[in-house]
């Protein structure tokens, strides 16, 4: 069976349920099998720092999603080192289409003290950066646009709401309206 989304990752059963209230198909794993990454429309990584078995051998999963016409994304919210080692990620980042963050990492994966600024070096390592900041709102950095919406609810939704229109075929500035509403 086709599934709407594949998560993996140690926050992958959060994710997923997020996802199936918002009436995607989910499949779940630990390992991400080749049956399974071929019979996804998508592919989400979850916290990519506190798994690194998973995030040393991220980039060639990724490969594998695409190489079977799946999108993919990839969830970062902390890094339990405090080392925030890029030389893995952005292998990761270069096959990623959305990579979903807060603002905390996006800050620390770069060193920039402006938000939108830290995004977009992100973004120009490959993918749509989305980036959660709380009571100031999320945005959307492509690497050359900008798009933002206001404060966020508190929620663990965020992520499942954009990736669920994201894959419902609606623009990034719906998207992250539709984030916001299912973080609530």
């Amino acid at each position: 069976m086709k599934s709407d989304l594949l998560v993996i990752g140690d926050a992958a059963e959060q994710m997923a349920s997020g996802a199936a209230r918002l009436g995607l198909t989910v499949a779940v794993s630990a390992d991400g099998t080749p049956e399974l990454l071929r019979s996804a429309r998508h592919l989400h990584v979850t916290s990519f720092y506190r798994t690194p078995e998973l995030a040393s051998r991220l980039a060639v999963l990724l490969k594998e999603a695409k190489f079977s016409k799946a999108s993919t994304s990839l969830a970062i919210d902390d890094d339990p080192s405090g080392r925030w080692d890029r030389v893995v990620l952005d292998g990761a980042l270069r096959v990623t289409d959305v990579l979903l963050l807060n603002a905390a990492a996006a800050h620390a994966l770069t060193g920039h003290p402006v938000l939108a600024d830290a995004a977009g070096i992100l973004a120009r390592r490959g993918p749509l950066v989305v980036v959660r900041d709380g009571a100031a709102g999320a945005l959307a950095h492509d690497g050359s646009k900008v798009r933002s919406v206001g404060a966020l609810p508190a929620g663990d939704g965020f992520d499942a709401g954009y990736l669920a229109a994201m894959l419902s075929g609606l623009g990034r500035d719906r998207a992250l309206s539709i984030a916001v509403e299912s973080g609530r």
